[in-house]
């Protein structure tokens, strides 16, 4: 009987003692990485961008300063535009009152006219004031796209830019788990900010 009781109150309070223990000494630091500290490389074959060998920064005057920035690239429409704007449009419902970021999408003009994603007013609340829609032409579109947010042919359509203009993120967000992911990593960044 006197073993049981012993082992009984190792199985209670050993638990108990442990998550106390780390709950006073330990700390929950989550990090998302930065993209590109050692610069651009040679890994992307696009002749306009920077190949310094320092930390690449985006520079482009479309993008505002001083906030994290959620870029979305759109060029065709059809059920895959829908599914993207669903998406954002959760992205937008977490973060529509936090004035420390901006979600933009850019629209390539020579193969989608802007109405084509106001279309879908009636089935998505676009806020104005954190969603930011604008339609480029081909070129300045390509530029942004290719030249300043480094991205591939094949690329997803979703980057994560902080506030030093660092890329801090490319997501898929046809796949529901890649927005919960760029959800999550807003949520991070947020808490760098912060600290």
């Amino acid at each position: 009987m006197n073993k049981k009781a012993v082992f009984l109150f190792l199985l209670i309070i050993l638990p108990i003692a442990i998550f106390l223990f780390l709950k006073s000494f330990g700390r929950n630091e989550f990090t998302i990485p930065v993209y590109y500290e050692q610069g651009l490389g040679d890994s992307l074959s696009t002749p306009c961008l920077n190949k310094a060998k320092t930390q690449y920064y985006v520079s482009n005057n479309l993008l505002p300063d001083n906030k994290v920035k959620v870029v979305h690239f759109e060029r065709m429409d059809g059920p895959l535009l829908k599914l993207r704007m669903e998406e954002l449009e959760r992205v937008q419902d977490v973060f529509y009152n936090d004035e420390e970021i901006a979600l933009m999408t850019f629209v390539n003009s020579a193969s989608l006219p802007l109405e084509a994603i106001n279309n879908y007013q009636s089935r998505i609340r676009f806020m104005d004031a954190f969603w930011n829609r604008s339609v480029l032409d081909s070129t300045n579109w390509t530029k942004l796209k290719f030249c300043d947010m480094a991205m591939t042919r094949i690329d997803n359509r979703v980057v994560l830019v902080d506030k030093q203009n660092k890329i801090r993120g490319y997501y898929n967000i046809t796949e529901r788990e890649e927005t919960d992911r760029l959800i999550l990593e807003l949520r991070i960044l947020k808490t760098e900010i912060e600290e």
